[in-house]
């Protein structure tokens, strides 16, 4: 391995622990904080429940009716992990978050990894060093929240598709194919990065004939269907009502599709009242999930389609608070409900801007270089997908942000470029007048 070999694993060496420290401060901040009875109550007790040999039950009915309840609200990648640390001892809350934070550091190094594989080991650096400070990549791993798995497995997807990119075989493309399938496990919208990114890689693959392109997506969606089937194979046979990977879509639905959320200041938000008050809560009761899930879709679809004339507003609003040209700092407030002091969320918002815009010039930097931009991209439209259907929390913005990283980085190292051949012509001119007007 060459000089920029070394330096590469040095610099990116140095960048791991820098994000190990920054995230170590803010576990210090965070230490032991209580969580209610949201995603961080259900992850922490189901880990703990399945050490426990438990298995995926729901963790309010178990403590409140003390009910065994299949659970399928989120895919099972976070709480295996935590189950890890459940089975050797560490059931604390502190300990999930250790857990956790080791995790969003090893998410550091994929995201230099993958921006190597773009541009080049010094856009890889530049990529590990943003990645290390940036408050979207971190503040989640003090909150026990499985968007760090998600953004642990999406820079690892981003690496890989981008080796097949650059040297492109049927194993490369059916491990990437595994990482999606790995990816779905974390968050369960993660299952469109086949047809969004996979499959369009394959077919684009010149100059391999037709019929071997169609063969490699072919073994790569085999190895995606290995990668999910034993977990929807799982729920299929726990629930009344077809599951496969998560029976929360209903919730999540009807979460959005109210008055709240439909009319007024929260426009495109979502309210847990809007839910609660379809009785959506059944679950506590010890109802069959997959039940509960199809009245709640049911009750959100009556209520959009009742409502269809706001849903152009409402999409848009959803999308643009996420992308936070749209009431930012409403939204920045909005996330301290979910666990962010106000610092967190408005530095998260500030960097945000200034990642997104970076992304930008990176992508306009590929195509002009002739790289394709859309495995990085596709993460993007992924969420923008899911907002749609679901409802604007900064925090669903997760999975695209190590990918976005990816593109800033190789918009810094355009800017840099830029910026070192204005000053080198700079320098031409000058010492050409300089020569000018030399006395002979």
């Amino acid at each position: 391995m060459g000089s920029g070999g070394r330096r590469f694993r040095w610099w990116l060496a140095g960048a791991t622990a820098l994000a190990f420290a920054v995230r170590i401060a803010w576990l210090v901040w965070r230490w032991n904080a209580p969580i209610g009875f949201e995603d961080a109550f259900f992850y922490h007790h189901q880990a703990n429940l399945l050490a426990s040999g438990k298995g995926f039950i729901g963790p309010l009915p178990w403590f409140f009716q003390h009910q065994a309840v299949a659970a399928a609200e989120h895919p099972p990648l976070y709480s295996l992990y935590l189950s890890v640390f459940s089975f050797f001892g560490g059931r604390s809350v502190g300990w999930h978050q250790i857990a956790t934070t080791l995790l969003g550091t090893a998410t550091v190094p994929l995201v230099g990894l993958a921006a190597r594989e773009v541009r080049g080991w010094r856009v890889g650096v530049i990529a590990a060093v943003i990645a290390a400070v940036y408050p979207n990549l971190w503040y989640q791993n003090g909150i026990v929240w499985s968007e760090t798995m998600a953004q642990a497995t999406v820079a690892l997807f981003v690496f890989v598709a981008y080796r097949y990119v650059r040297r492109p075989s049927s194993r490369t493309l059916a491990s990437l194919g595994l990482v999606a399938a790995l990816a779905t496990m974390a968050r369960t919208e993660l299952v469109l990065l086949f047809p969004v990114v996979v499959l369009p890689l394959a077919l684009l693959t010149d100059p391999l004939p037709w019929r071997r392109r169609f063969a490699w997506a072919g073994a790569a969606f085999v190895a995606l269907l290995v990668g999910i089937a034993p977990w929807t194979a799982m729920n299929l046979g726990r629930f009344h009502d077809t599951t496969t990977l998560s029976s929360n879509f209903g919730l999540t639905m009807a979460s959005a599709s109210c008055d709240s959320t439909y009319y007024g200041p929260r426009i495109g938000y979502w309210s847990f009242w809007c839910a609660e008050s379809r009785g959506t809560a059944a679950t506590l009761a010890g109802g069959d999930q997959s039940q509960v899930d199809a009245l709640a879709r049911q009750q959100a679809v009556s209520y959009v389609r009742a409502n269809a004339g706001r849903l152009p507003a409402v999409l848009t609003a959803r999308v643009a608070r996420v992308a936070g040209v749209w009431q930012p700092f409403q939204q920045a407030d909005f996330d301290q409900v979910e666990g962010r002091p106000r610092p967190v969320a408005y530095a998260g918002l500030t960097t945000w801007w200034l990642v997104a815009g970076l992304a930008v010039i990176g992508t306009v930097r590929l195509r002009r270089v002739g790289v394709v931009a859309f495995p990085a991209l596709g993460t993007a439209a992924i969420v923008a997908l899911a907002m749609v259907v679901a409802f604007a929390s900064t925090r669903y913005r997760a999975s695209c942000e190590p990918a976005l990283v990816v593109l800033a980085a190789v918009g810094v190292e355009a800017i840099a470029t830029l910026a070192a051949t204005q000053a080198a012509r700079r320098a031409e001119v000058a010492q050409g007048d300089a020569g000018e007007v030399t006395p002979g």
